[in-house]
């Protein structure tokens, strides 16, 4: 299952999935707009001990599987929150990144 984060502007800003550990995964990539600009890619993985974290953060039961505490996250409009809490480390997360420059 795949969860697709809108921000403020009602664009994607982030997609979520567990990964093969059972860790929620958040990845987006943003792709130069021309032959001047690289691409930007990069991730955030959120262990499961912090799963309890997140849905105490934003007001819901950490009973619920964590994909649908994200979705509900998202679906309240509080995806930007949520990808900003990750970017500030308030949600504990290791952070990849990837950049390509022409």
């Amino acid at each position: 299952m795949q969860i697709t984060l809108t921000g403020d502007e009602g664009k994607t800003i982030l997609y979520a999935s567990l990964n093969t550990d059972g860790n929620l995964f958040f990845w987006f990539e943003y792709y130069g707009r021309n032959e001047n600009e690289g691409d930007y890619e990069f991730n955030h993985t959120v262990k499961a001990e912090e799963f309890t974290f997140i849905a105490r953060k934003f007001g819901l039961d950490p009973g619920n599987h964590i994909l649908t505490n994200t979705k509900r996250i998202n679906d309240s409009g509080r995806g930007q929150e949520l990808e900003r809490a990750l970017t500030k480390n308030e949600i504990k997360n290791e952070l990849w990144t990837w950049l390509n420059t022409p």
